[in-house]
């Protein structure tokens, strides 16, 4: 006997339920979150924008790591564990440097290349210019009363080959100009209460796989120390937060698309009385995240956490589809049906055209959301139209809703000139907020953050206990030749020290000061004395005093072999004790050089002089925070552009849907209104808009477009106006169910995408309903 064959619905649904594993399957496999805030920012148009990304991305700050130990312990436990923890991390490959106050170790240690070339590089004070007679003299004379003083020399197994100290003063350089308190020869907060300690990074910050692993590297050996018994290890910086930012994107979108799926179950379960149709309605939105994510991951290599995020949670839209399909299949007939159906398309494709106009532009992450979006709205819309009323329960009826019946009857009808007097009154309220308020776009890149306040004041308070600079300001110089980097940045030493030494910076890092440039390293080499002279004036500098000259032959043979030295580049000294630091300072671009000096302390009145010296020596000046914000203020103007066309082409659109221009301006009318009123809001409760606000009204807009076109549909008959009240209605709750958890998120990035459209929901929902004038078919 043959089986029967199955369903033709069952059939359906296993093949949507298989497609959809695969893309589960493929993104699992290919998607790489990443948490770069700078992918929000434009692809560099110039060379300065090439330069301040590359420092967003990947420069000093944003590979620093900040660690405090702490714990109920005495300061000398603090204080070891401490060095122990250095010492270890030392010797990891991924840490790049390591800075913990302890300044006995680089006098300790000895780099072979930088002693060889130390009479190149070396402070002239201490090493050529201390070659003379007089000089040499000078330098026993010091050295002997170290001895003689009792104190311990820290370079004294150097002394027969370094007299004059050049090598201790090339270290001393390397010192950097502030630091905090120092307890038992270690950094601490100013109470004692912690021990303080930088970790530079190899990987950069938007390397998450590597950061992590820097991080986790980090806290098993401190977990491994015995030193460590009783303490807490904290951490802070981009490289952390960006590592924690991704754990927490995952685990908060997760637990809140659980409480608002549960919501929104809720809510559809309590309008259609259906587990199936509750069930079946997730698909779509199931399908648009998948085929979203995956062509985002397809097209760009990786799916920013925030486009990840705003995806997931941005097709509320999408759940619009099922309910309006629910509401109007059931017990409906192919003509009344047909209309819905012309509007649910109309609804998508307009709201599509304006997400696709995000696509073309040149920040990589709102390109991003522009192509999940459009891609993740087609396929929830497309499945909803054609798949959905096939798997629908056979004989499914609405439940009878009187309450809709009563509400309908009730419902308050303005004119549009009503909502023409709504619009006024919010431009009107918009322009005396601007007035007030001045410009409303935060362009202060720090705070469009992933990272939760209290882990942002954590990073603050580590930072003022380190006496860590300000960074944001430096000066920079792009050459074809290594060379020529240098030579530009030893002309700006001394206009760097004379502004130092007036107090108008606190201090510089600046890599000519401890490698100078070959055409400086090659006249240090020619001053250089012969041997014989040398031998001569040494023996005239330690005549009457105790040193036997045979013990300082070693000093004669290092002097000597110099005047063979090739000058030093950056690649000689990739491996050594000063090659990390050069390689911060020193860096390619491309086919070309950069060489950078950062600032601290710099005072308002530094800025001219530094930009006049910057102009006269053929470098530049740059200020991160304000070229963030210019780069920022950029993405407004670009983003308000794109919404400028996407708004004429929605327009457009509707107009050839709907070629009325009455029902035109009826449709038109409450989303404009609702937009208005939103972004108003939004300034006076946020203070300011930012780009995460910015773009999530683009899905108000969607919503607003959505509920709008439905309940401006022209009815077959009051049953059919019901069902469209009633599908908006759910779908408007449904999704500021969804988005009002999102409003309830610590990140801050989140909370600003939930907060936008809750708001626009509310609005454009309301407003629809009051301005909507739904006529009935002939």
């Amino acid at each position: 006997m043959p089986l029967p064959k199955p369903p033709r619905r069952l059939i359906l649904l296993a093949t949507w339920l298989v497609v959809l594993g695969l893309l589960a399957l493929w993104n699992g496999f290919n998607l790489r979150p990443s948490t770069d805030l700078s992918q929000f920012l434009p692809r560099g148009v110039s060379l300065q924008d090439e330069v301040l990304l590359s420092q967003v991305r990947g420069g000093v700050a944003a590979r620093t790591l900040l660690l405090r130990i702490g714990g109920k312990r005495p300061t000398e436990a603090l204080a070891d564990a401490s060095r122990a923890l250095a010492s270890r991390l030392r010797n990891d490959e991924g840490c790049a440097q390591i800075a913990n106050g302890e300044l006995d170790l680089a006098m300790r240690e000895t780099d072979p290349d930088l002693f060889r070339y130390r009479y190149l590089i070396g402070p002239p004070g201490a090493c050529v210019d201390a070659l003379t007679e007089a000089g040499l003299r000078a330098a026993l004379e010091e050295r002997l009363a170290e001895l003689a003083s009792g104190a311990a020399m820290l370079d004294k197994e150097r002394f027969g080959a370094d007299p004059t100290a050049c090598y201790r003063q090339l270290l001393r350089a390397l010192i950097p100009q502030r630091t905090p308190d120092r307890r038992h020869g270690v950094w601490f907060s100013p109470d004692g209460g912690h021990a303080l300690m930088v970790v530079v990074t190899h990987a950069q910050a938007s390397d998450l796989a590597a950061q992590r692993r820097a991080v986790e590297q980090i806290r098993e050996v401190f977990d491994d120390l015995p030193e460590s018994t009783g303490l807490t290890l904290e951490l802070a910086g981009p490289g952390y937060f960006a590592v924690g930012s991704e754990q927490r994107i995952k685990t908060e979108t997760q637990v809140l698309s659980i409480a608002a799926g549960i919501a929104t179950a809720g809510i559809l379960a309590l309008a259609f009385r259906s587990a199936a149709l509750v069930l079946l309605g997730m698909l779509p939105l199931l399908s648009g995240v998948m085929v979203g994510t995956a062509l985002v991951s397809w097209l760009f290599g990786s799916v920013h956490g925030i486009t990840l995020a705003l995806g997931a949670t941005l097709l509320g839209v999408a759940l619009d589809y099922p309910v309006h399909v629910y509401a109007h299949a059931a017990g409906a007939d192919a003509r009344q049906t047909k209309p819905v159906w012309r509007t649910l398309l109309l609804g998508m494709a307009t709201t599509v055209l304006g997400y696709a106009a995000l696509a073309w532009t040149s920040f990589e992450g709102l390109s991003q959301l522009g192509v999940l979006a459009a891609a993740g709205l087609i396929t929830a819309a497309l499945t909803s139209r054609y798949l959905l009323p096939a798997l629908m329960p056979v004989g499914y009826r609405l439940p009878e809703r009187r309450w809709l019946a009563a509400f309908q009857a009730r419902r308050p009808q303005w004119s549009p000139r009503a909502g023409t007097g709504l619009l006024l009154l919010g431009l009107a309220g918009l322009g005396l907020v601007l007035s007030i308020g001045g410009n409303p776009w935060e362009t202060d890149i720090r705070r469009l953050s992933t990272v939760p306040q209290a882990e942002i004041e954590k990073d603050s308070l580590i930072r003022a206990q380190l006496g860590a600079p300000d960074v944001s300001r430096l000066l920079y110089v792009v050459a074809d030749e290594e060379a020529t980097v240098l030579e530009r940045l030893e002309a700006v030493l001394p206009d760097l020290e004379g502004l130092q030494a007036q107090g108008l910076i606190g201090g510089f890092d600046n890599v000519a000061r401890w490698l100078p440039s070959p055409q400086t390293q090659a006249a240090h080499r020619a001053a250089l004395p012969e041997r014989s002279e040398l031998t001569a004036r040494l023996a005239a500098a330690n005549a009457e005093l105790p040193f036997r000259l045979e013990r300082l032959a070693p000093f004669v043979d290092d002097v000597d072999a110099s005047r063979d030295l090739e000058p030093l580049t950056a690649a000689d000294l990739a491996d050594g004790l000063i090659g990390t630091r050069v390689s911060m300072l020193l860096q390619p671009l491309g086919d070309a050089w950069l060489g950078l000096v950062p600032l601290s302390g710099v005072a308002d009145e530094a800025v001219g002089p530094l930009e006049a010296s910057a102009e006269r020596l053929g470098i530049q000046y740059l200020d991160l925070r304000e070229g963030t914000a210019d780069l920022l203020a950029g993405f407004f103007a670009e983003t308000l552009d794109k919404f400028l066309v996407a708004a004429l082409v929605i327009a457009l659109a509707l107009a050839l849907a709907l070629r009325s221009l009455a029902r035109i301006g009826l449709v038109l009318l409450p989303i404009v209104v609702a937009l208005v009123w939103t972004f108003t809001l939004l300034i006076l409760i946020q203070g300011s808009v930012n780009l995460f606000h910015l773009v999530s009204l683009l899905l108000v807009a969607g919503l607003a477009v959505d509920y709008s076109l439905f309940l401006n549909r022209p009815a077959a008959d009051e049953a059919d106006r019901l069902r469209t009240l009633l599908s908006v209605s759910v779908g408007a709750g449904s999704s500021f169910a969804m988005f009002g958890f999102l409003a309830l998120s610590a990140i801050p990035a989140l909370q600003a995408i939930g907060l936008t459209v809750t708001l626009g929901i509310l609005c454009a929902y309301v407003l629809s309903l009051l301005l909507a004038r739904a006529e009935s078919v002939g």
